[in-house]
């Protein structure tokens, strides 16, 4: 830890204390809430910045199809600015993939303008404000020209009424928007899901979508990361999964993939680092309790922008402070604080905290401040060198070594003072702060009630996850652990979703060296058991 002088401190203090609330309030959450689906009533508005009413079809003349339910509209309108949330019109989406009217209304300079007076219209008739347009596959060439000059004629004239003109687009490969549009939207919503049907949505595809878009040219505040809350291939909300017994702490469930609570987070620290903001699809598919996946959004916000620091108690752990360890190294630190961070983890290294007190028994919050740039990986929490194991926590891909997020889990202590271990039960990753915080008996309580047999069957994958080595790997991946018995089936698939190898269970090696370099994804399944775990060919 650095110290400054007292004068100084207060200086900085301060001036922290003003940017948090300039961050809170330009930190963007961007909730679709679809015409036919969920109720108004039952969003959770104090925790969402703007909301897209989906979807208002355009003509091919440039006129607009009858909106569908326009009452639950109005009242959208009214709830939302009654909780200070700006409501949008989002115009286009899907619509099974027909976007003849846009090609066709954009083609046509009379037609543009028409469109354009039409929008103008209908945001007044509503008190809406602005327009998110969601033609989301534009082609190269002269429907790339033509979107640019439907999203100049649309942002002049709702930017001269004050209204916001934002677009839905494809999380990469987006080419035909073309970088003029960057000057003309308050913001673009990229569409970071839907990548494939197997992890349709990874955190290392946000982390891809985000480099792209902010690569070409993009202002970082104006790139918003979105998220699902459903699952491909079923489609099914997380509402539903989580009705059918899935973990919300968990990205997979039978053969689906959705985003659990641990990813929407360490997504939404992403979006802190990387992007201006946070958008889902969408709003009626979340749950409002406990496990709500905008509450999690929030709560990171919240952490976030500083305004919700960590009660008193909290105990802040430099990764480098340890007592005793072994395998690791540490090196300079480029995260908020400077300082120090370990690195070099591999699988089996460790390093452990002597005299780390826990003055009550109870939940406790354990936050880790990690960073992976490729493999991501799991780490084991235990008390006097593993005699008691407390939990484990997955470490998701940032994109850099100094590229950094925070991740926790929920564990209980009996009251004392241990030795505090922190196990690398696979490695590929860095840390530089733990931080322990007691959580509220009321919050405990609610957490037991919600997601016990979650957490439990979380931690029962954790412990018998397959141990992949070495990772990067060149001719022949290792592999150990009480899933990899006789009976199950290894798959290998690219990160394009594509099978390239699959093995019998019971193997303890893989020839991989015909694979091109690059991440790749292993899956062990054996019943309704799957196991997904990361690797680096070199």
């Amino acid at each position: 830890m650095k110290t400054t002088k007292w004068i100084k401190a207060c200086l900085l203090l301060a001036a922290g204390a003003f940017m948090s609330v300039q961050t809170f309030a330009q930190f963007k959450v961007v909730g679709y809430m679809p015409s036919w689906s969920g109720s108004v009533s039952a969003i959770q508005y104090s925790k969402l910045t703007h909301i897209n009413y989906a979807f208002a079809l355009p003509t091919s003349t440039g006129g607009l199809q009858a909106i569908e339910n326009p009452s639950k509209l109005s009242s959208l309108v009214s709830s939302g600015h009654a909780n200070g949330v700006k409501v949008l019109i989002a115009v286009g989406g899907w619509n099974n993939g027909d976007d003849g009217a846009f090609e066709s209304l954009a083609a046509n300079a009379s037609y543009r303008t028409n469109f354009v007076n039409t929008m103008i219209s209908f945001v007044n008739q509503y008190g809406l404000d602005g327009v998110d347009i969601d033609w989301e596959y534009p082609d190269n060439g002269a429907s790339a020209n033509n979107y640019l000059a439907l999203m100049q004629q649309l942002s002049t004239a709702l930017h001269n009424q004050g209204k916001l003109l934002t677009a839905a687009v494809v999380g990469t490969g987006g080419a035909s928007i073309l970088n003029g549009v960057f000057n003309v939207v308050d913001y673009l919503n990229l569409m970071a899901y839907d990548y494939n049907n197997y992890e349709h949505s990874t955190y290392n595809y946000a982390s891809q979508s985000l480099s792209y878009w902010v690569g070409r040219g993009l202002p970082k505040a104006k790139a918003i990361l979105g998220v699902p809350f459903y699952a491909r291939p079923s489609w099914n909300s997380y509402a539903t999964l989580l009705s059918q017994g899935a973990s919300p702490n968990s990205d997979y469930f039978g053969s689906d993939y959705y985003n659990g609570i641990p990813t929407i987070k360490s997504k939404t620290n992403l979006a802190f680092d990387q992007g201006g903001g946070i958008m889902m699809w969408e709003l009626s598919q979340d749950v409002n309790n406990a496990n709500s996946l905008l509450s999690a959004i929030y709560q990171v916000k919240l952490d976030r922008s500083g305004t919700n620091p960590p009660p008193t108690g909290g105990t802040l752990i430099q990764a480098e402070s340890y007592t005793s360890m072994s395998g690791v190294q540490t090196e300079t630190c480029t995260d908020e604080g400077g300082g120090s961070n370990v690195g070099y983890i591999e699988t089996g290294d460790w390093m452990a905290y002597a005299n780390i007190n826990f003055p009550t028994s109870g939940t406790y919050k354990v936050e880790y401040r990690v960073a992976s740039q490729s493999t991501g990986g799991q780490l084991s929490l235990d008390l006097n060198a593993g005699a008691t194991v407390l939990g484990y926590a997955n470490i998701p891909v940032t994109g850099g070594w100094q590229t950094w997020t925070t991740v926790s889990h929920n564990v209980n202590v009996t009251a004392g003072t241990y030795a505090l271990g922190i196990y690398a039960q696979s490695g590929g990753w860095n840390i530089n702060w733990i931080r322990i915080t007691k959580v509220s008996a009321a919050a405990a309580a609610t957490v037991a009630a919600t997601s016990q047999n979650a957490l439990a069957f979380e931690n029962k994958v954790a412990e018998k996850a397959p141990v992949l080595y070495p990772n990067p790997v060149a001719t022949s991946l290792n592999l150990k652990g009480d899933f990899n018995q006789p009976g199950g089936i290894i798959t290998i698939y690219d990160l394009t979703g594509k099978q390239v190898l699959n093995a019998k269970g019971g193997v303890s090696n893989i020839k991989v060296d015909g694979l091109p370099a690059g991440t790749y994804l292993l899956i062990y399944t054996k019943g309704d058991k799957k196991v997904t775990q990361k690797f680096v060919k070199e």
